[in-house]
Formats: structure tokens, sequence, C-alpha cells
């Protein structure tokens, strides 16, 4: 992969550059984004950077025989740790054992999560890991002399899956690693990454995909114009999301007619109406429910926005602005933080196997709650 391929991010390629130009390349660096802000995306093209004999000093040259094994995944020095599951029977099950899923979802596109990955592994939602043999594994790989003659490169995507066990056993080469041996973590979230870790790395904060980068990348692969900036608002900063919007006739029609609707019902105080709009959509995947409560999210904030301010600042489709110029009122500061808050903690539930029909049910009743709080006398 290039840096050409990235979408966006060009201060932090621009940092990479630098890096590689003043031979200052840590040997130990996370690449700290939100899903689908390219930060898998960021270190695979870092790899081929920094291997590419024909490079110049802003991109891999792509062409050469490094480059076409970095952009197949198959060079030899370059190497991938990622959570999965043990698999019936062995004791030793190492990331190794899925390397042809591994390959087949990274060619698909490097933009993408846990949810996604879970689904290429397994249809019954096993509880993916990173075992102790994981770490020996790689340690050993790391070892052995490079066969290429210039950096090895371990990728070990979701890092803030490893536990103390498998972080104990690598410290030493994380500190001390071989000549020329690079580590690139990658991660969504430093909350759940053990802090020997984070004290071992170089943190490359990756943010959120800019809209017009994401606009311009949807163009360059041919989206129609009047699809790419509603597509561009709902993906949120995330390039995955985009992705997967980019094939609606209407990407925003579903999102927005499942808030509005979800959104009468709760202040109407409609609870049958709610119990059975909370059983329709837990129907929905767990990836497109996390989708429609960021959505749910976003047009919070917009409403909160337009009814302290100008409407000119909001950003809203023609059919959302006609449903918030009535239902802004009610988002307000009695209620807008402990609203965002359930919306937050119910994302987080639905990534963790919750029941969605309950879910969805509780949370109508306390957002019905909130939109109806009254000032105290």
């Amino acid at each position: 992969m290039k840096f050409a391929d990235i979408i966006g991010q060009q201060d932090l390629i621009d940092r990479l550059r630098k890096a590689k130009a003043e031979d200052r390349v840590a040997h130990a660096q996370l690449f700290l984004g939100p899903e689908g802000s390219g930060n898998l995306a960021l270190a695979l093209a870092y790899a081929q950077f920094l291997n590419c004999p024909n490079a110049t000093s802003e991109d891999s040259c792509g062409a050469c025989p490094t480059c076409k094994k970095n952009s197949t995944f198959q060079f030899a020095d370059l190497h991938f740790s990622f959570p999965y599951f043990n698999k019936t029977g062995s004791k030793e099950t190492v990331s190794d054992d899925f390397g042809t899923e591994w390959r087949n979802r990274l060619l698909l596109s490097p933009y993408f999560g846990v949810e996604d990955w879970t689904k290429e592994l397994s249809k019954d939602n096993k509880q993916l890991i990173f075992s102790v043999s994981e770490a020996a594994n790689i340690v050993k790989k790391l070892s052995l002399k490079s066969y290429e003659g210039g950096y090895k490169v371990m990728v070990i995507w979701m890092a803030e899956m490893i536990g103390d066990g498998v972080a104990n056993k690598l410290l030493k080469i994380v500190e001390e690693p071989p000549a020329n041996t690079l580590f690139f973590f990658v991660a969504n979230s430093s909350e759940n990454i053990l802090n020997t870790i984070l004290s071992r790395v170089q943190v490359i904060q990756v943010p959120k995909i800019e809209e017009n980068a994401i606009s311009e990348g949807l163009k360059n692969l041919g989206v129609e114009e009047h699809k790419v900036q509603d597509i561009a608002h709902y993906a949120d900063g995330s390039w995955d999301v985009a992705l997967r919007l980019r094939d609606n006739s209407d990407p925003n029609e579903f999102l927005a007619m499942q808030f509005q609707t979800w959104m009468r019902h709760c202040y109407s105080k409609k609870v049958p109406a709610l119990y059975d709009w909370s059983e329709k959509i837990s129907d929905l995947s767990r990836e497109d429910l996390k989708h429609f409560l960021l959505y749910a999210l976003d047009q919070m904030r917009q409403n909160m926005v337009l009814n302290y301010t100008s409407e000119n600042i909001s950003r809203f489709t023609s059919s959302e602005k006609a449903f918030a110029q009535k239902f802004s009122p009610f988002i307000n500061h009695l209620n807008i933080e402990d609203i965002m808050l359930e919306l937050e903690a119910a994302h987080r539930s639905v990534g963790q196997n919750a029941n969605n029909k309950i879910l969805f049910f509780e949370l109508s009743m306390r957002i019905f709650r909130l939109l109806n709080r009254k000032e105290k006398a």
C-alpha cells in the first residue's frame, strides 16, 4: 500500500516522511485512531515506504518486487499479529493459522473493524483473543534474520486486546528489538492498552478523516456527485462507513427515517410504539446498529446547535432540517449531556453482544424521560 492510497491524513503522512528523511524512525510506534480512520492503512503504507529500494521522498514506488509483495501482504519481512479464536482441539493456535483470512480481509480493504474481522473468521461470534502462544510466536519470528535485508516490521492490530500475560512476554523484545526491527501497534482506543506497552511506544494520534477528504475519495471511486456530500456527512470521519454507504441509492434515508420515527415516539410518549420499534430495529446487524447509534449521536449534536444558534451552523439535509425545526427545542442544556451518555453507552453495549431488543427498549424509555425533563421550579 502506498501513501497515495490513503484517504486524507496528509499531516500524518508528511510527519512519517520526515521521520524517514531525518533517520528518526522509532522502533515501536502506536497508530492510535478510531475505527475507519486509516490507522492500519497508515502502518501498512509506512512499512512499504521504509522498505522500498526505489522510494522517493514522497512515497514508495509501487512497482518494484518489494512493493508488489508488500501490496499483497506477502513480503517476507512484513509480519502480522492480530486477535483470533482458539481452534477446537488446538492448544497452540496463533495468528499465523489465520494468515489466509487476514490477507483476504486486507486485500478487500485495510479500513475495517473487529466486527468485520470476527465475521471473516466465524459465524458464531466467538471471543477473539491474543494467547500467550502468540507472544512466543512473535518473539520467534523476529529473532530470525531478515529475509530481504531491510526492516523487519511487526504490525500488531487491535493492541488494546493484548492481556498482561502476552504483554509481559513481549516487553523485552519491544524495548530492545533486534537490529532493524520495527513494531507498529495499531489500536482504536488507548483506554485498555496496558501502560507497560504505552510507555514503550511513540504514539501517533490518527484523527477522524476530514469530510472533504472522504468526499474526494468518493469522487475518485466514481460515486455520483449528488450522493457524495450525504455519504461524507454520515461517514463521520470513517472511510469504512463511507464504503458501506456508497452502494446505497440514498445513504441517509434509512438512518434518518429510523431516527425520526424513534424520536417522535419518544417525545410523544408512545410506549407500545417504542416497544414495536425496538423489536424491529434490533433485527439489524450489530454493525448497522452501531452505525445507527453514531448517526443518532450526530443528530443530537446538530439539534442542540440548532436550538441555541443559527441554523447555518448546523449540518442537515433538507429532510433532516424539516424534522429538526420541530425537534430541536427538545434538545437543550437540561438533557443533552445525559442523552449523549446514554447513546454512547448503548453503542458500547451493542459491541459487547447485548440483547438488543431489551437494550433499545430500555434506551428508549430513558430518552423519552430525558426529552421531557423540565427545569426545576
